[in-house]
């Protein structure tokens, strides 16, 4: 294996591929700073250029594409005369389209946050969504799941797109009104964790997959005196999020 791009996620995913028994061949980034750590960490060359990659790219039989979701396509169009044409080129991001990457491809996409914050959760049984291209791509990239005991998902690429969607709000929306909940307590001299119990029960919903069962609140109830006690709370940017999802909420729970 090759791996281009040392950020987070390969410094958290390397090192348990590594670990798998997978050989990494050569690390490539595009400074010393990140490919030098994460290359002698794994004890394999590293290198800032693909053209000195040039012979571990020929041998690998899987190169695996972890840079920013803009770059995938570039760095895939750059090395695909460097690799043979059986090497299974392989990209970690859910929202990237599997086109993205050339010949024998895969993505490897594990549902988790990858963030110095987060490194508490478990990578091993994380949920990871599989596309390939063809059935050795489709090994090559199970293999690579396998080695965090990934419960897999074979996806298609409409559906690994609405996964990315589920992911996105539940996740990093989710995780915004949390901040915005955490800085209406701030700012009134109460601690951020008072919410910590109501944290652990919403997580049961995302656990259990019965979230909608689980909804409560004033908007749920049509409470309307309790949502203009809360209006009046908020600033105005925000006050529109609130009414938007109060509505929305309304909406789902109408019977």
């Amino acid at each position: 294996m090759v791996l281009i791009g040392a950020g987070q996620v390969s410094r958290e995913l390397a090192p348990v591929w590594k670990q798998a028994g997978h050989d990494i061949l050569q690390v490539i980034s595009r400074t010393e700073a990140s490919a030098r750590p994460l290359g002698e960490q794994l004890g394999c060359p590293w290198t800032t250029h693909l053209v000195d990659a040039a012979g571990a790219l020929a041998d690998a039989q899987v190169v695996v594409v972890a840079v920013t979701d803009g770059l995938i396509a570039e760095v895939a169009e750059g090395i695909s005369a460097m690799v043979s044409p059986s090497c299974v080129m392989v990209h970690l991001s859910g929202a990237t389209p599997l086109d993205a990457l050339k010949g024998p491809r895969a993505v490897v996409w594990p549902i988790r946050s990858f963030n110095p914050k987060a490194d508490n959760v478990p990578l091993e049984g994380t949920p990871t969504v599989i596309e390939a291209s063809d059935a050795a791509s489709f090994h090559a990239a199970q293999t690579l799941a396998q080695a965090w005991k990934a419960e897999i998902a074979e996806a298609s690429g409409p559906q690994r797109a609405a996964a990315h969607l589920a992911a996105v709000m539940a996740d990093n929306y989710a995780n915004h009104m949390l901040a915005e909940a955490q800085e209406v307590l701030d700012q009134r001299n109460l601690p951020k964790t008072l919410l910590r119990n109501l944290v652990l029960g919403l997580t049961q919903g995302g656990l259990n997959g019965d979230a909608r069962e689980r909804q409560t609140g004033p908007a749920k109830r049509g409470d309307d005196a309790t949502l203009e006690r809360h209006r009046a709370l908020l600033p105005d940017d925000m006050r529109d999020v609130y009414n938007a999802l109060a509505a929305h909420i309304a909406k789902r729970h109408t019977p």
